[in-house]
């Protein structure tokens, strides 16, 4: 049997430009005139900002300008964003949001100002502990996720001839791949383009046109290369906004690039999840009972709950399941998608009590 395609040699379109280095990613775009923004992130999980003395930042050589929620321009909220930290508020919610932005002529000269600005803060009570956090966790709020029952579980486990209780936990785990979020953002009127690190382009076009009040035809999302996103570069997070924020008040393009330090805190990372997995079997064998309860927890202003019962839902044919989901809301940044999201954490838990 002889294919078209399976078994043989195929050459990427993109490989030859990736090999010799002539590939452009979303800062390698040669636009005239930019600028170069550097973010200021919070020191604590949790409060406000009393104070922001920005003074000395701004006299800084080369300095354009310094954004912070005192004259940060003021967006619609219509646009789905991720992780907060846009600069509308004095609230800080999770460490490492997103507080100011420098604009400078340099890179150097942005991230040099930026350590000039200085902030008080009147602290709140952070949590940030997730052992203490657990016993609030309840049924999920706006996922949907209600408890999925199937047969009696409880009765076909208590009475089964084998089984098995065990309890998995995988640790937070952060988004690092080889090119890190970056933006460069150009405004021409009412139009907005963005040479953006996007795996959904269309995701981002949406969420800027909302955030900004304008239709999605006036955002250009340019996204030619992607150098790693596993998730995290599925939509639009705070950098995106922030860099066409600052090119818009500063009425010039501007670029703004997340450090490796940056991305712990700036693209969502994946949660810690603690299943607890009770398979019960007959004496032959047969499977007659499976539960996978997980455990995790979301930040404390929005919600995302990886779906690691999902395998489990349809995977081993059993007459009586429960899949449950029970989230805790911490100051951390938002949860997101992060390579198989479920599938890979659930298939690990199910597996290993199978």
């Amino acid at each position: 049997m002889t294919t078209k395609f399976i078994g043989g040699s195929i050459s990427r379109i993109d490989g030859y430009l990736k090999v010799t280095g002539t590939a452009n990613f979303s800062t390698d775009f040669p636009i005239k005139n930019v600028a170069h923004a550097y973010i200021l992130k919070s020191t604590i999980a949790a409060g406000t900002i009393s104070e922001i003395d920005t003074d000395e930042a701004s006299k800084s050589p080369g300095v354009i300008g310094v954004i912070t929620h005192k004259n940060a321009f003021k967006l619609t909220g219509g646009g789905n964003l991720r992780g907060g930290g846009i600069l509308q508020a004095n609230t800080v919610d999770f460490y490492g949001q997103h507080i100011a932005v420098v604009v400078a002529e340099t890179y150097e000269q942005a991230r040099y100002a930026a350590r000039l600005i200085k902030v008080t803060y009147e602290r709140g009570e952070a949590k940030t502990d997730f052992e203490k956090s657990r016993s609030e966790a309840a049924t999920p709020r706006s996922q949907g996720r209600a408890d999925a029952l199937r047969g009696d579980f409880d009765g076909a486990f208590q009475t089964a001839a084998h089984k098995v209780d065990v309890l998995y936990s995988t640790p937070i785990e952060h988004h690092q791949p080889m090119e890190p979020h970056s933006t460069i953002a150009v405004w021409e009127g009412t139009n907005l383009t963005l040479y953006n690190a996007s795996q959904i382009v269309g995701a981002v076009q949406n969420a800027l046109a909302g955030t900004f009040g304008l239709k999605p035809e006036n955002v250009r999302v340019v996204t030619p290369h992607v150098g790693g996103g596993f998730g995290s570069k599925g939509g639009a997070w705070g950098n995106v906004v922030l860099a066409a924020m600052a090119a818009k008040m500063l009425d010039r393009p501007v670029k703004l690039a997340l450090t490796r330090q940056n991305m712990f805190d700036s693209v969502g990372l994946r949660q810690r999840n603690d299943q607890r997995l009770r398979i019960a079997a007959s004496a032959d064998g047969k499977i007659t009972a499976l539960a996978h309860d997980t455990v995790t927890h979301t930040a404390t202003t929005g919600e995302f709950i990886e779906p690691c019962g999902f395998l489990s839902s349809f995977m081993y044919e059993s007459p009586n399941a429960r899949i449950t989901y029970r989230v805790a809301p911490m100051n951390v940044i938002i949860p997101t998608f992060c390579r198989a999201p479920g599938e890979s954490t659930g298939s690990f838990a199910l597996e290993s009590a199978i």
